[in-house]
């Protein structure tokens, strides 16, 4: 690649800086705004939790024994765990213990019964998910992550083509729209289709609202926008979790999601085009007059801008020529070939160990609501901390510190007993410290991802390393069924996966303190080892 091209990306970020400032009330507003997507990017993605929670069933109660009282019942007809494959099985029928008194077991009759204490209606009540249907509860959420993969993919590009501000809104309407229909659609594979459909565009939601943070900052706002952006998330689980203890139906709290959602679409009054893609598409004219609003929103002289466009506009073709990179690139030096290997396996269990350790949470305690949404207001200060420890402390060691403590905790919660303790205090203490290490790791990770690169691929390596991600977020649920085997399976699965991610990520140089590279060539340039090596000192021998 010739340095030309890393040149225009220069003159481009001296474009803006000059033009805007690296930040200011302008960029607040959009970095705001972007954020607040976060809430309806973790309802729809975590929303499994409570559309399909830990439910007790057993079989309908027959005629001739309504002589029976409830407890009596339950205690012949809760299904076996440990049952012979028949016929009956395939149709949601399972095996219960035999009323005549021996050890033979019959078929379930007449139907399920669910406790509905908690509960009044779960996709799992509505459509007999148990027994040897209960692989289609997987199968829901497994369906999403690839939505969402999906939507990271195909968005993604369409917004390269097409403009940011015009996908997303897009993304937004798309998801409110199958978000309704999936809330009232009455077949189980409708549904299934609808929650598919609204995944699309919610990953077209995830990555064109994090590419819009990324291009409208500068200088070191680089590093703390990224990692602000994803506060709301956790915030949006607590929410969720309310709206669940005040809506008990499975299809009243996903419609009242999905309306909530539907606010966003006033974005389309509220934000604007990414000025650096107008650029980069040859759209100058738009872009000089969302520029000149916005400098005066920071109160910067507007005229500043006219003069930096002359000067940018004979480099726009060659910053057009850098974005046309392949992903093959990835892996055309020995360096980036390790760097991508060790990243993209460390994202795939990432994927693994965030969206299975998250639904794990409504596991931990009696109280699935109680859990959800201390978890979700954990990640705040988690978040915050974040910023504070790869400041002082490097990326690296943070992210593998951060692994290890999420696995301390799964070892921990393992084995301290359900229903031992008030509340279950200790698992949920447990609980909350894990998700104080994820909501570290995950976005020291994203940063650490990006600095790894060079400029040229920067966007490509984040954009492979977040589908890695979605890849192991389809296999989440397959660790949570574990449990069905022995209960201390998902927990032990997660805290070896914890431990992989942290070992993984030490091979990987120090980039605080680093100089970025801009180009392939930078990552073999003598130079560039010898500041990777100073940032690693400096990270590691601060006080």
């Amino acid at each position: 690649m010739s340095s030309s091209s890393s040149n225009s990306d220069k003159e481009e970020q001296d474009l803006l800086t000059t033009a805007i400032g690296n930040f200011g009330r302008w960029q607040l507003k959009i970095s705001l705004l972007m954020a607040l997507l976060k809430f309806p990017i973790a309802w729809f993605t975590l929303s499994i939790v409570f559309l399909a929670p830990p439910t007790n069933f057993w079989c309908k109660q027959l005629p001739q024994y309504a002589y029976m009282d409830d407890e009596t019942w339950k205690n012949y007809s809760i299904p076996s765990n440990s049952t012979p494959k028949q016929e009956g099985l395939n149709s949601g029928y399972c095996l219960m213990n035999d009323l005549t008194g021996n050890e033979m077991t019959v078929p379930c009759q007449n139907g399920f019964s669910y406790n509905k204490s908690v509960f009044v209606k779960t996709i799992i009540s509505e459509w007999n998910l148990v027994c040897g249907r209960q692989r289609l509860i997987d199968l829901s959420q497994i369906s999403l992550m690839i939505g969402i993969l999906t939507g990271n993919l195909l968005f993604g590009v369409l917004a390269d083509r097409h403009g940011r501000k015009t996908v997303l809104m897009v993304c937004i309407f798309l998801q409110s729209l199958f978000g309704i229909l999936a809330s009232w659609i009455p077949w189980y594979w409708g549904f299934i289709i609808s929650r598919f459909l609204l995944a699309i565009s919610n990953g077209g939601t995830i990555v064109t609202s994090f590419v819009m943070c990324m291009e409208i900052v500068g200088g070191k706002w680089r590093t703390i926008v990224p990692i602000l952006y994803q506060i709301p998330f956790g915030f949006g689980n607590s929410i969720m979790a309310g709206v669940a203890y005040f809506l008990r139906d499975w299809r009243y709290f996903h419609f009242t999601l999905s309306v909530l959602a539907c606010i966003y679409i006033v974005y389309i009054w509220c934000i604007p085009e990414s000025p650096r893609w107008l650029i980069a598409a040859g759209r100058k004219e738009e872009a000089i007059t969302i520029l000149r609003r916005a400098a005066s929103v920071n109160r910067i002289d507007p005229r500043i801008i006219e003069t930096s466009m002359i000067e940018i506009s004979n480099s726009t073709k060659s910053n057009k020529e850098a974005t046309n990179s392949s992903l093959a690139a990835l892996f055309s030096t020995p360096k980036l070939r390790k760097r991508s290997i060790i990243l993209y396996t460390n994202w795939g269990l990432t994927g693994i160990t965030f969206y299975a350790f998250s639904q794990y949470i409504g596991h931990v305690s009696t109280n699935i609501f109680l859990t959800v949404s201390t978890g979700g207001l954990i990640a705040f200060p988690g978040t915050i901390l974040c910023i504070y420890l790869i400041s002082r402390y490097g990326r690296k060691y943070t992210i593998s510190t951060s692994y290890f403590i999420l696995a301390g905790c799964c070892l921990g919660i393992l084995f301290i007993p359900k229903g031992k303790f008030p509340y279950d205090w200790p698992r949920v203490g447990l609980a909350a410290l894990g998700i104080v290490g994820k909501s570290v790791s995950v976005p020291a990770l994203y940063l650490f991802t990006g600095e790894l690169y060079p400029t040229i691929l920067r966007n490509a390596g984040v954009g492979v390393s977040v589908m890695f991600s979605r890849l192991g977020s389809m296999i989440a649920p397959l660790i949570i069924s574990l449990e069905e085997l022995s209960p201390f399976l998902p927990l032990l699965v997660l805290a070896i996966a914890s431990i992989a991610e942290a070992i993984l990520v030490l091979p990987l140089p120090e980039t605080k303190g680093a100089k970025l590279p801009e180009t392939i060539d930078d990552l073999d340039d003598p130079k560039s080892e010898v500041e990777e090596k100073k940032g690693e000192y400096r990270s590691v021998s601060k006080d």
